[in-house]
């Protein structure tokens, strides 16, 4: 084989391999409710009616005007997944290799919440938070390691808001959203594709930066007494991530390819998606309150990505998910007991954004069920502070990926595929309830 020709076959080989990863960060984010507020408790159920505390200004900026006075909350804990594969039969990779154990990463969450009343129908807000992200990490001995050992998104946002008062059944809200993203990927490289020789696994990590923008709108009726309906609508925010892929350990075939081609930059688009929600809130009585949601989340529109490949020759794929829009549908209750105590509990249901034919290793979501509850205690007349848990059962995940020689064909399923979610949350008043 001439060296032109190998040069050639090898720079295919790399961009199947950036593909193979660049493609799969396409779903690896999760466009995530849990912040650590007081909603958690009830798995986001009312998320756009409840206004009940300063965590409005993120989930609906119009529910600022029903909060009486200046208010400020913080809010912190962790997500704690456990997410273990179980490989099927038909599994048959170069080396084989076991299901690489408990994948789930311990990722932080929390947020700063602050709604400050500038008169009696106006309102500033500002929100910082992430609201997409998660991360994980399979084994040495994991059999998809050309596919995919470890993989993390992790997004920060700011998001000022107004909001106004128009009369006394309505307001509405509007802001816009700067974020900064973080995109690590890695994955073994084979070194041995020829079965001509024998080289431990090359290794291959891709990692980039970026910002994106975004705006938000929302709107709190009041139709009848003792009920509240909020609708809210976050566009598109587009990350534009750029990679030059880090290759350590490779057979000396592929190190003399690499020499020549020079540097191969990927540029990979992930978007988090357009998304409405209409919630609804109503007090049964004066100590317990029911709320429901909707939510509908646009990841079709996605599914087409377009990924830049430069070497010497600038060239763009086309990577087709096969994602669907998602769905949610979620039901919570809060009630009053004592004095100070409210104690809140919900569950919602998301449908799943891939099929099992589509499904990629990297993104082990299924559809997904939602359990929360949490506690919130009244110190004193400017003082909560509250605790909240919710379970995540992100389902069985079936899926069947397979890239020839390259990686070998890996099936399975997921044992274990769950997300805890803690979180305390502190609420700050200030001022009085008529100034």
């Amino acid at each position: 084989m001439s060296s032109s020709l190998k040069i050639q076959k090898t720079i295919s080989i790399l961009t199947i391999l950036l593909l193979t990863l660049a493609s799969s960060a396409r779903g690896s984010g999760l466009l995530l409710y849990e912040t650590g507020a007081p909603d958690l408790g009830t798995a986001s159920a009312g998320r756009a009616a409840m206004a009940g505390d300063a965590s409005t200004v993120a989930a609906n900026p119009a529910g600022m005007t029903e909060l009486g006075r200046t208010q400020l909350l913080g809010a912190a804990g962790a997500l704690l997944p456990f997410t273990n594969f179980d490989l099927a039969p038909q599994t048959k990779v170069p080396g084989g290799g076991g299901g690489g154990g408990n994948a789930g990463v311990f990722t932080p969450i929390g947020g700063f919440f602050y709604a400050y009343k500038l008169s009696e129908r106006l309102w500033l807000g500002l929100a910082s938070d992430s609201d997409f992200g998660l991360s994980g990490n399979y084994g040495k001995p994991w059999a998809g390691r050309y596919y995919l050992t470890y993989e993390s998104i992790i997004t920060g946002k700011v998001n000022p808001n107004i909001a106004y008062q128009i009369n006394d059944k309505l307001s509405v809200g509007a802001g816009f959203s700067f974020s900064v993203g973080r995109l690590e990927l890695q994955s073994k490289v084979n070194n041995n594709l020829a079965m001509l020789t024998h080289h431990p696994d090359g290794g291959l990590g891709l990692e980039s930066w970026d910002e994106a923008f975004g705006g938000n709108v929302g709107a709190l009726f009041k139709p009848i007494e003792n009920l509240r309906v909020g609708v809210t609508y976050q566009s598109p925010m587009d990350y534009k991530f750029g990679f030059r892929p880090h290759l350590t350990n490779l057979s000396p075939l592929l190190n003399f390819v690499r020499r020549h081609i020079g540097g191969v930059k990927t540029n990979v688009p992930i978007e988090v998606p357009q998304q409405v929600m209409l919630s609804g809130l109503y007090n049964v009585t004066p100590h317990w309150t029911v709320m429901s949601n909707v939510d509908w989340q646009n990841w079709s529109a996605f599914g087409q990505i377009p990924i830049g490949i430069s070497a010497r020759n600038q060239r763009t794929l086309n990577a087709n998910l096969h994602f669907a829009d998602t769905c949610q549908a979620a039901i919570g209750q809060q009630l009053r007991f004592g004095e100070r105590w409210v104690w809140s509990a919900g569950f919602a249901y998301d449908s799943s954004p891939v099929s099992k034919k589509n499904r990629i290793p990297i993104l082990p979501i299924d559809r997904q069920l939602r359990y929360g509850t949490g506690i919130q205690y009244e110190i004193n007349r400017n003082v909560i502070a509250g605790f909240a848990w919710e379970f995540m059962d992100a389902g069985p995940g079936p899926y069947t990926a397979s890239r020839g020689r390259l990686a070998g064909t890996l099936q399975g399923h997921y044992s274990t595929n769950y997300l805890n979610f803690v979180g305390v949350n502190v609420i700050w008043k200030f001022g009085s309830s008529g100034s």
